[in-house]
């Protein structure tokens, strides 16, 4: 007494699961090192230390030998007020609970770098660094109301419906060189590894044996899925810094596409309907898909006022548009021991442009200096395609503030704080496929995060 269209769900379930996967964590975070995120991301025309691997290489021409760990913790607070129609025609059904606002679980998200450099010339230096350039998730308890009245619940369908997490380490050989006094160059590899674990719900048509749609309350099924993956990608980034004059600088930083061969496992399953027998059916097929990370494009330039104040600007363009359509292959069966079929993964995210600016003071020459940024990020999630498993919900800005203090001529201490803050993003109910399930979770979404951040260096 089960759907015999089996490779209905696992499509489904994937369309929900997968966008997280590359995006998660959002996405992409702010950055790495104390002083670029203390300046909110405009630090690519001055990329004066280590983390020069990761916002323009060209930076790291002339620097001297160090070695730096950089340690941080993110808390991430999505809220949604959901606003969900009715989803089963001729049943009184909601998702959510409509007008409630909801919490994501707030928890503690560590993450980290590290940095060798060394300074093989007085023109030429090299560096590995490995940084996380994502690093987020979520959770959420009750959010999805689960069965509706008369389904039946033996066993119970889980509270915790929604969840993500991923991680991606960045291993970055580097090198930087300076053609000139005035010009540098640099360029970088990056050995992208990611692991995700995400679970989201699904409700599917269901049939009999006959393959006829059950009556209500059992026309659909309730399941639970859960996607682990992981799988290594490789790219490259490239710079150039130039001085337009000795207190004026510009830099302008490319980085490459990259593609992740994810695989691992979809785990499924299915709450069957009390007229199906009640119970529950499982199965777990592999799954594989090459997720492209897009390309992005980032112009900087910073100003000395003086010999203590600096000024800087940044504008990044990310290529999103490249995220249109993921293809998922997919070997096993399905809970009901029919095999699963490949599908086409429908994303529907568009290009988006960042904008930063920062501020850095030597209050004590040689010994403190302080730092301040702000950045405003819009969102390439359309409405389309907004779940709980991602990060980014709405356009974003960010305040952040920093200071660096040189114990002696060797050791280096940087902190840093950054507050995240989101608009208010009212999404609407999508159907995409046209299959009568909505493929988005509608309602008023907002997103704030907080980091801290500490750094230690060590030049030799």
């Amino acid at each position: 007494m089960i759907e015999r269209r089996r490779t209905i769900w696992i499509p489904v379930m994937l369309a929900v699961l997968l966008p997280a996967a590359v995006f998660a964590g959002g996405f992409n975070l702010a950055g790495v090192g104390a002083k670029g995120l203390a300046m909110s991301g405009a630090f690519r025309a001055i990329a004066d230390d280590w983390s020069a691997m990761y916002w323009n290489p060209a930076g790291l021409a002339g620097q001297g030998s160090g070695i730096w760990l950089e340690g941080k913790v993110l808390y991430p607070i999505s809220t949604l007020t959901p606003n969900s129609p009715s989803t089963v025609v001729g049943y009184d059904y909601y998702l959510y609970r409509n007008g409630v606002e909801q919490t994501s679980v707030e928890s503690a998200h560590p993450t980290g770098s590290f940095a060798l450099q060394y300074q093989l010339s007085p023109d030429l230096t090299i560096g590995v660094s490995a940084f996380t350039p994502s690093a987020l998730g979520a959770e959420w308890n009750d959010l999805f109301i689960g069965p509706y009245v008369g389904y039946g619940e033996n066993p119970e369908y889980p509270d915790k419906a929604w969840s993500s997490s991923l991680a991606v380490v960045d291993i970055h050989p580097t090198v930087g060189y300076k053609l000139s006094e005035k010009l540098s160059v640099g360029a970088g590899i990056a050995i992208k590894y990611t692991s995700i674990e995400l679970r989201s719900p699904v409700i599917t048509p269901a049939y009999d044996e006959e393959g006829d749609r059950l009556p209500l309350p059992g026309s659909h099924m309730f399941v639970d899925g859960l996607l682990e993956g992981t799988g290594v990608g490789f790219g490259f980034n490239v710079g150039l810094l130039y001085d337009i004059s000795d207190r004026f600088h510009a830099g302008i930083a490319y980085a490459g596409p990259v593609t992740v061969p994810i695989s691992g496992t979809v785990k499924q399953t299915a709450y069957l309907p009390g007229m199906a027998g009640a119970g529950t059916l499982e199965a777990e097929p592999d799954a594989e898909a090459d997720f492209p990370l897009p390309m992005d494009l980032g112009v900087g330039f910073a100003y000395d006022l003086s010999d203590r104040w600096t000024i800087a600007a940044d504008a990044v363009w990310t290529n999103w548009e490249a995220l249109d359509k993921v293809t998922i292959k997919q070997d096993g069966t399905g809970p009901d021991g029919q095999p699963a079929e490949d599908s086409e993964l429908i994303l529907l995210w568009e290009d988006s442009y960042r904008f930063n600016a920062g501020v850095s003071w030597h209050a004590i020459p040689e010994q403190l200096e302080l730092r301040a940024g702000w950045y405003y990020d819009p969102t390439p999630i359309p409405d389309e395609t907004m779940r709980p498993t991602i990060s980014d919900v709405a356009d974003k800005q960010s305040l952040s503030i920093g200071f660096a203090y040189n114990l002696g001529a060797k050791f280096l201490v940087e902190g840093y704080y950054e507050h995240l803050f989101s608009s208010e993003n009212d999404a609407q109910a999508f159907d995409n496929d046209g299959d009568g399930m909505y493929d988005n979770v509608p309602g008023a979404w907002m997103l704030n995060v907080d980091t801290f951040g500490l750094q230690i260096g060590y030049r030799f």
